[in-house]
């Protein structure tokens, strides 16, 4: 099977996408199960099976959030993606900036894809240049010991990636950079091949 095809409709595509842009915009369209990733019903979060079993799960345990640290309850939040863009789920309120900050500027993304090189990756955005070039977008959104040693290992892989192919360019953000996008993210973008005079 040829890798530059999509097996949907048949458009080239990016070799390292299982589908070409225009068909995974509209898979992210449809409602699939936080879970498993099925597709569900329009205004359905969950599929038959896990709606069942969580429902089962709420009334057998007492409620537990009382229990939680304050800390714990907001990661748990951070992590559950309760933010839209465009009616799919973005982890975090950060994100969700980022994603408004591309959008003003015109610039096609895709949130959170599987991208199949050496192994399966799925960064937080990578954009197209639309001109053979990925740019691959990774937001860091804490500051703690444990989280900042798994960034570290993101950050080593990914430029071990961009280094390997020539096409692929990596940029980072942090919660620092979310206060002021348009200077912070804007100059970093324009150390790749996303040249700006002027951000939005």
């Amino acid at each position: 099977m040829d890798k530059s095809i999509c097996p949907k409709c048949g458009k080239t595509k990016k070799t390292w996408f299982p589908l070409c842009w225009d068909c995974t915009e509209k898979e992210k369209q449809k409602p699939h199960c936080e879970i498993c990733n099925k597709e569900v019903p329009d205004g359905h979060t969950l599929s038959k099976d896990h709606w069942q079993e969580k429902f089962d799960e709420k009334k057998k345990l007492p409620s537990i959030e009382h229990l939680k640290s304050k800390k714990e309850v907001e990661f748990q939040e951070m992590f559950e993606g309760k933010y839209y863009f465009n009616s799919q789920k973005v982890k975090s309120k950060s994100e969700l900036l980022i994603c408004y900050f591309l959008t003003a500027n015109g610039i096609n993304f895709q949130y959170e894809p599987l991208m199949t090189l050496d192994k399966e990756i799925r960064p937080d955005f990578v954009i197209d240049d639309l001109k053979g070039n990925a740019i691959i977008l990774e937001h860091f959104g804490m500051d703690e010991e444990v989280y900042n040693a798994k960034r570290d290992i993101k950050e080593k892989e990914y430029k071990k990636l961009c280094k390997g192919n020539p096409q692929f360019f990596f940029v980072s953000t942090d919660e620092n950079d979310i206060y002021n996008l348009k200077d912070k993210l804007g100059k970093k973008l324009n150390e790749t091949p996303l040249k700006k005079v002027i951000w939005k």
